[in-house]
């Protein structure tokens, strides 16, 4: 987070000086010869795992092509977020931040895409166009300005849309998730689906924060415990850890939604 205040020196590690724009309670530490941060790179390989069993599942259950890109963009910013953590840098930052509008926002053109416009004729290339001007301009706009409120704000609006149209969707009459008893009980594994994958994003957040709020204590508190257990008191491990999971959780829910559709 942004707001985080921070004035001590970075420690130059393998990859030279530090040229990240974002600051977080464990970034002044330094703790192997190859990664700045191991915890906070480590945890993304959950990213890497759901992402693998994503696409495992779309080729067993016979789920439609779009899918295997929605998993492997969950992948991507794992290996992004990997990357970044390790290094520190400038350019391993955007391809940690970037790839979360990408991939989030194919993830909600996969679900407007069928879903968006009941009973009316549209175009089919109106809406890719629209969601890659809106991903064009958010990536200009970011690397412009470098704001990284302005990434959290894009980010989260992206997700509310899709968040939103889900639930939309579900309660529709004219879904057809709501036209026979087999498909409402499809609906309630959406459901679940949906509501688990924003939960967990929400209590990602929410120990993200509070990771920020109370860095003092926390910091002295890893300092009593000593390592390895206090790697269970870094916050923006486990905001990896709960986003990697909501994420798949809500790729689940997507995939029950327009598969119903399709």
């Amino acid at each position: 987070m942004s707001w985080l205040p921070h004035t001590e020196p970075m420690a130059e590690g393998y990859w030279g000086p530090v040229t990240s724009t974002l600051l977080w309670c464990e970034r002044k530490y330094e703790w192997t010869k190859y990664m700045a941060e191991p915890v906070n790179s480590l945890t993304n390989l959950l990213f890497l795992f759901l992402s693998g069993y994503g696409m495992y599942r779309v080729a067993s259950e016979q789920l439609s092509a779009r899918f295997y890109l929605c998993a492997a963009g969950i992948g991507i910013v794992g290996m992004g977020s990997f990357l970044f953590h390790m290094t520190m840098k400038y350019e391993a930052q955007l391809l940690d931040e970037l790839p979360m509008i990408y991939a989030s926002s194919f993830i909600s053109w996969s679900l407007l895409d069928q879903t968006m416009f009941y009973g009316q004729t549209l175009p089919r290339r109106i809406l890719p166009v629209i969601v890659l001007a809106v991903d064009a301009w958010i990536t200009v706009t970011y690397v412009t300005n470098g704001n990284p409120i302005f990434h959290q704000a894009a980010y989260a609006s992206i997700m509310v849309i899709s968040i939103s149209h889900a639930i939309y969707i579900m309660m529709s009459s004219k879904s057809p998730l709501n036209l026979s008893d087999a498909a409402r009980a499809r609906r309630q594994e959406a459901r679940y689906s949906e509501r688990t994958g924003t939960i967990l994003f929400l209590v990602g957040f929410t120990i993200w924060n509070l990771d920020n709020i109370f860095c003092g204590h926390l910091r002295a508190m890893r300092e009593v415990v000593g390592y390895p257990l206090a790697i269970l008191l870094e916050g923006h491990g486990w905001w990896h850890i709960f986003t990697g999971y909501g994420a798949y959780h809500l790729l689940i829910a997507t995939e029950a939604i327009v598969m119903s559709e399709l």
